[in-house]
């Protein structure tokens, strides 16, 4: 090469070695100018779902939190203020973000809907009715899913070019194996690679059919915008992100290690569906159905004992690849069993009870299962599920098992789930948990964690499984009286202790820059367990709360649950202070508070007997299930449905809409008016108004999403909250004396063992934990959940979003 070439080959080099380094110090970089005001240490953001602030500061005041009574002494220490609703995934997204309900898309566990005609979701002129709000369920190609590599060579073939080049790739492959290298002659070569390539081309043919091109029911997140930890690791700051709730089924944001919370489903796709196995004679409904809960349980009526053994399933997931097969068969007889196609008689019988069989395997969810044999022993009973078997005494829990569902021969799903044996004999009830997905091996199509690898690592570091379902402990069951208050706690310490393991492990790896680890124990110990601490609740029943019991080491009464478990958030408090540097900053942050939950207001009731809502006569029944299906809209000017929300029939948006627009504000203030100096006359209830505020959306959220929300909302005073059948739109109803249905008194006892709330609770009664190991100073307003996300931000020197709803505190 001459002299010139090699200079300016030597230059290009150069040149390249300079871009490469450029390029490859611009996330540094770009991190350091972010990190212009950056703090030096790392940001811990620890969040206890349910910490009331007026709960903990009475414990810090007994001398019982001597954790957080440091914090006070040489950080910050305040009340933390909520959401317009507070509600768990409103709040968490809204803390999360720091963006309101109307821009992160989340109105609540429940949401309004406007369906037409068609039973189809409009923004205008639809009906109302009830619809999940914190989830949603979508149909997803499999093309766009992180599925492994097979999978994924699959689906981005269609059937028949992958059959054609997997048959000629083989043909030639072998064509060249045996012609030149074991030299058979080039007839008897090319004849067995034919053969050879279209066994591979029929291989292939077979394999991409158990490849679907969607898989439906995927449960989404609605959460329509980026969480702070996104934002951070944007900028270059390692995140990781433990049980975080409304963050499951978001994109993957390089430099994010997420773990989902509360929203995310268990292996079925459903919101914690649990067993009962029982030979109880009074239970009459068997498998593959059972009985169906109140909540999301199912009650198995199983044969009994039979030389000692009983045979069952474990029922998992729905298998949408059978069920998409047999939905396209029953297309095709239908389409056969068309009149003017003259079949015949004895053909037409047999493609009308082929399509009754597969109607039963669609109305069954054709859920895949896993055999169950239970065995007595000496000392209790041996489960066998699958291949693993455990010797489980009674009143005893088992240990994890592993399940396999095979969907087809490429698709399968797993699950982890535990056991108890809550009677022995008289009758025998087995209950079986919720079939979390199993961390190490999560499905395809519902990641538990984001990178979808990042659950198992977690997995190795604690040595085993961990429960990955949103909502892990075991208060439904509770809820629904199959299960005592001890079984429940059990299980509620379990799910902590593995938490605080996770937690361990993951701060211990030292490689990361922001941690936030969520805690949701709190706010299931105070839901079911406030009818024990609380002598004025409705279920207060001296004996019971006397009931002793073990929980985290100590023999309590039942009574003591709530205390003590305020004992464990100022623990974990303890231990992960000392854990952190002394230029860390600790955060510690809660959704909302609690109060007990005695009394219920049915608010569409109060509607109705102050004249803006108004029933059809001949109602058929008091046990209707919806309510607002029977509303004579044609007189009816607002309905409530969801945790405390009123909408008006408004004029262009409800179907039957009356309210012009231009007279809503007033109807919106003559209704508060009347609220704001609404009693509960019943004997002995007190002379004080039960309602607090009275909040019009319009005035506190602004976004894209506002629509989602209600028109107004109703903030109650402890101990009262909305009912139970508001929430779904409902209305209490009784027979008056001539035997005619219609709504009933507006308040009611709760005497539901969900004892304690805080959602439609005035926002200033359920104010969570704020604290923090540094001072800060604090707005006039006081902190907000809003204030977290911008707060950590700044913390780490990164810019402030221009659509959070609130600045960053002051931090010292």
């Amino acid at each position: 090469m001459t002299s010139p070439r090699i200079h300016s080959a030597l230059g290009l080099l150069a040149l390249l070695l300079v871009a490469l380094c450029s390029w490859s110090a611009l996330p540094a970089e770009a991190a350091e100018a972010a990190g212009a005001a950056r703090t030096e240490g790392r940001v811990f953001v620890l969040g206890f779902d349910g910490a009331d602030y007026r709960t903990a500061q009475e414990f810090v005041d007994a001398g019982r939190m001597p954790n957080l009574s440091r914090l006070a002494r040489e950080g910050t220490v305040a009340p933390l203020g909520t959401t317009w609703s507070p509600e768990s995934p409103v709040a968490w997204a809204a803390l999360n973000t720091g963006q309101n309900p109307s821009k992160t898309g989340v109105p609540g566990f429940v949401k309004r809907v406007l369906k037409d005609e068609n039973d189809e979701e409009v923004l205008e002129g639809g009906n109302p009715l009830p619809a999940v709000g914190h989830q949603t369920v979508v149909e997803r190609p499999i093309a766009d899913m992180e599925t492994g590599p097979l999978l994924s060579f699959l689906s981005a073939w269609g059937a028949l070019p992958l059959t054609g080049v997997t048959g000629l790739v083989i043909f030639l492959l072998f064509a060249f194996v045996l012609k030149v290298i074991l030299r058979l002659k080039a007839l008897l070569a090319v004849i067995l690679s034919f053969i050879l390539g279209v066994v591979g081309a029929g291989g292939a043919w077979v394999a991409k059919s158990y490849v679907p091109d969607t898989v439906p029911g995927v449960i989404g997140n609605p959460v329509a915008v980026d969480a702070f930890w996104d934002v951070a690791a944007r900028a270059g700051v390692e995140s990781v992100v433990l049980d975080a709730a409304m963050s499951w089924d978001r994109p993957t944001t390089d430099g994010a290690r997420v773990v989902g919370g509360l929203g995310l489903p268990d292996c079925r796709g459903d919101n914690g569906q649990w067993f009962i196995y029982t030979t109880d004679e009074y239970e009459i409904d068997r498998e593959p159905l059972g009985r169906v809960s109140s909540t999301a349980g199912t009650i198995f009526r199983i044969e009994d004992w039979r030389n000692g053994k009983i045979e069952s399933n474990i029922y998992g997931p729905s298998n949408f690849y059978e069920l998409a097969k047999a939905k396209e068969e029953l297309a095709s007889i239908e389409e056969q069993l068309d009149p003017e196609r003259n079949i015949g008689w004895k053909a037409g019988n047999e493609l009308r009870e082929r399509k009754k069989e597969l109607e039963r395997l669609d109305n069954e969810g054709a859920h895949v299962t896993v055999p169950m044999v239970l065995e007595k022993q000496p000392s209790g009973v041996r489960i066998t599920i699958g291949a693993q078997s455990q010797d489980v005494a009674e009143g005893e829990w088992s240990d994890w098992y592993k399940l396999s569902f095979r969907l087809n021969p490429l698709i399968g799903a797993h699950a982890v789930t535990r056991g108890k044996i809550l009677q022995l004999e008289d009758p025998f009830t087995l209950y079986v948990n919720t079939l979390d997905i199993d961390p190490a091996e999560p499905q395809f199509w519902q990641p538990v964690s984001s990178p979808p690898g990042y659950s198992a690592e977690l997995s190795g570091l604690v040595g085993g499984p961990f429960e990955t379902f949103g909502w892990a402990c075991a208060t439904m069951p509770f809820k629904d009286k199959v299960i005592d208050a001890v079984t429940m706690l059990e299980d509620i310490e379990f799910t902590m202790k593995w938490r605080e393991d996770i937690t361990r492990e993951a701060l211990a790896q030292d490689d990361w820059q922001l941690m936030m680890s969520v805690f949701s124990t709190p706010d299931r110990v105070q839901h079911m367990c406030y009818q024990f601490y609380d002598p004025g609740h409705p279920l207060y029943d001296e004996e019971l709360a006397s009931q002793k019991l073990t929980f985290f080491g100590q023999e309590i009464e039942l009574r003591d649950t709530i205390p003590v478990i305020y004992d464990q958030v100022d623990r974990i408090i303890g231990w992960v202070s000392e854990s952190l540097e002394p230029e860390d900053t600790l955060i510690i942050c809660a959704d909302h508070g609690f109060n007990s939950f005695r009394e219920q207001v049915n608010v569409n009731n109060w509607l109705a007997e102050n004249g803006y809502l108004k029933v059809r006569e001949g109602l058929p029944s008091t046990r209707m299930g919806e309510v607002l299906l029977f509303v004579d809209w044609s007189e009816t000017r607002a309905y409530a449905l969801g945790m405390g929300m009123i909408y008006l029939n408004l004029e262009g948006r409800e179907s039957g809409g009356i309210v012009a627009p231009s007279e809503a504000r007033a109807l919106m203030e003559e209704m508060r008016g009347k609220l704001l100096t609404l009693k509960d006359e019943r004997e002995g209830m007190g002379d004080d108004p039960v309602v607090e505020t009275v909040t019009f959306i319009d005035d506190v959220h602004d976004g894209p999403y506002r629509h989602l929300e209600g028109d107004l909302m109703v903030g109650f005073k402890p101990p009262y909250r909305v009912s139970w059948g508001t929430t779904s739109g409902g209305m209490r109803l009784v027979k008056n004396e001539d035997g005619v249905v219609v709504p009933g008194p507006v308040f009611q006892p709760n005497t539901n063992n969900w004892s304690g709330g805080h959602v439609s609770v005035s926002p200033e009664f359920v104010a969570g934990v704020f604290a923090c190991n540094r001072k800060v100073r604090l707005p006039d307003e006081g902190a907000h959940l809003l204030h977290i996300a911008p707060t950590v931000l700044s913390l780490l020197g990164i810019e402030t979003l221009p659509e959070s709803d609130k600045g960053a505190l002051e931090v010292e």
